[in-house]
């Protein structure tokens, strides 16, 4: 929760460093600061719970992978807010281009984090058993020469 409102923070003080290459840079590394931040918090969290039922499991997971989806859009909504003041009318259109391309590429992060939760609420069912062998000790197969 703290670098989710550490970045909130950061991204209100961003118009007035919008042009600057150091606050570009800065903003990338209070963002890698704040993503480990949320990680290591997440894992003490993971290791501080123990093992869980699975119902519980699934609801610290969907938990922690809110906390990493909300804190990726934060970050986006930071590097737009910081892009947009950079648009000048000559070079709107190159603008708006590059902006679309980091919404779509944002899209497709959500996408596939959309399917890791859904590969993970499948991987927590057993996997059906095979048919049984009706000859438990003959097996068939074809031999290759």
């Amino acid at each position: 929760m703290r670098p989710l409102v550490v970045a909130t923070l950061l991204a209100l003080a961003l118009p007035a460093l919008a042009g600057d290459p150091a606050a570009q840079a800065q903003l990338i590394r209070q963002q890698q600061s704040d993503a480990f931040s949320l990680q290591l918090q997440q894992s003490l969290q993971s290791f501080r719970s123990g093992p869980l039922a699975p119902e519980r499991r699934l609801e610290l997971e969907s938990l922690q992978r809110d906390q990493r989806l909300g804190q990726s859009e934060t970050f986006y909504r930071q590097q737009v807010q910081q892009a947009q003041p950079l648009a000048a009318p000559a070079a709107g259109a190159y603008r708006r281009a590059e902006l679309m391309r980091f919404e779509q590429e944002r899209a497709l992060e959500l996408d596939r984090a959309r399917e890791e939760a859904a590969n993970a609420v499948d991987r927590s069912r057993p996997p059906p058993r095979p048919a049984p062998n009706p000859e438990p000790t003959v097996v068939w197969e074809p031999v290759l020469r």
